[in-house]
């Protein structure tokens, strides 16, 4: 994951769009998605023209908001533990790329060095708009393992008693069954119209599953010498952010992120600036304890670097990192592949990555859904149940699953 990305050169070519609704770009199955409607920021492409990263020369000109990216594309919680299907890293460019500029939709169509201005010009005549999903689905959903959990949790205490580490995270999955193939685009929709705030992403494996959710969290923007990243730890119900701000357990699940944040970033920054107390995030479904961490890093220090540098956070792995990986990989009885991985975009205008959280893994008429919660002492069973279920609410409506 640490090796240099291959270099090699494509062409690209833009135009305005017919095309309406940018999530209705077809007519194949969407490569890639990336949002977040708080920003007016909003992507999907189509096929692959190119992996690994390179430079892009444009055959025309671009229009005043040029394309994000225009590279897609992330990495896996743990290289040790992936998806079949998905690469421990992977970042494509799009054969065809749709994006909103503020006022109108436009589209690029891109290949490797020598491919005609013609045959760009084909590739966008040859984009339609497919009819999105409109229908209900009302999927099963498995009971969970509640007692499982419990026994992960109390093993999980029992190497915090034993000074193992201050703090690790336990993830769990939520399986769904539907009688249809889910539509992922009609998840993408509501992704975006409830969490507006939030970085709603898909990302397809090679065997077609797609890896979609809306993260809170933003792993980095990194642009020239200037690197952000957010701390986002300690979870309450919505409308509890006072409590969440006076609970004892909370703060200190929120200050080990927020420390091993400032320790992964102090070999790469000249200046750092880390906010003395957190404050309190609103989401559409939960609350969390929130401080932005801001860098100016050190003269030839890419941004990519330290991003890989920075993850996994003590957000989603724990505390000190390398002996909550090593418990990880022998206690969780799944696979978390992407979840709580990195997904996002990068180009000359820099880098921007989200942790991937509130997530599902799509495939047919089948859908996982991934939670989970920072294990500290005073954690218990039940309440670390009760925060995964909250964090469900997050991509569940999507998938078709509403309270009774």
């Amino acid at each position: 994951m640490r090796k240099e990305l291959e270099r090699s050169q494509y062409v690209g070519l833009a135009r305005p769009a017919q095309v309406g609704a940018l999530l209705s770009l077809g007519p194949g199955p969407l490569s890639v998605c990336w949002s977040n409607p708080s920003r007016s920021l909003h992507v999907t492409g189509l096929g692959v023209a190119g992996e690994g990263g390179g430079d892009v020369t444009w055959l025309s000109s671009l229009p005043p908001v040029a394309p994000p990216g225009p590279w897609f594309g992330g990495w896996a919680f743990d290289a040790q533990r992936g998806w079949d299907g998905f690469d421990a890293e992977r970042w494509i460019l799009p054969e065809v790329l749709a994006w909103w500029d503020g006022a109108s939709p436009w589209m690029a169509a891109f290949g490797r060095a020598g491919t005609s201005v013609a045959a760009l010009e084909a590739r966008l005549a040859g984009v339609g708009e497919v009819e999105p999903f409109t229908g209900s689905v009302a999927p099963r959903v498995l009971p969970g393992n509640r007692a499982k959990w419990a026994e992960q949790l109390e093993a999980a205490l029992a190497a915090i008693r034993a000074r193992t580490f201050d703090k690790v995270v336990l993830a769990r999955v939520i399986e769904l069954e539907s009688e249809r193939p889910f539509s992922e685009r009609a998840v993408l929709k509501a992704l975006e119209a409830r969490h507006q705030q939030c970085w709603s992403f898909l990302v397809r494996g090679r065997d077609g599953r797609a890896f979609v959710g809306a993260s809170p969290e933003t792993l980095c923007e990194a642009t020239g010498d200037s690197f952000a990243t957010d701390a986002l730890a300690g979870t309450s119900a919505g409308g509890e952010g006072g409590a969440l701000l006076r609970s004892d357990k909370d703060r200190r699940e929120h200050q080990a992120v927020v420390e091993g944040i400032r320790e992964s970033l102090a070999p790469f920054a000249l200046e750092l600036s880390v906010p003395a107390s957190p404050s309190v995030k609103v989401l559409a479904n939960v609350d969390h304890l929130f401080t932005p961490i801001r860098a100016r890093v050190k003269p030839g220090v890419r941004g990519l670097e330290v991003a890989k540098a920075l993850h996994p956070t003590p957000a989603v792995a724990g505390r000190p990192r390398a002996e909550a990986l090593a418990w990880l990989r022998a206690h969780e009885d799944f696979s978390r592949g992407w979840y709580a991985g990195a997904v996002g975009a990068m180009g000359p205008a820099g880098l921007t990555l989200a942790v991937a959280l509130r997530s599902a893994l799509i495939s047919g008429s089948r859908a996982q859904v991934f939670v989970g919660g920072g294990i500290v002492a005073g954690s218990t069973a039940e309440a670390e149940w009760l925060e995964t279920e909250r964090k469900s609410k997050a991509m569940l409506p999507a998938l078709g699953v509403h309270d009774e």
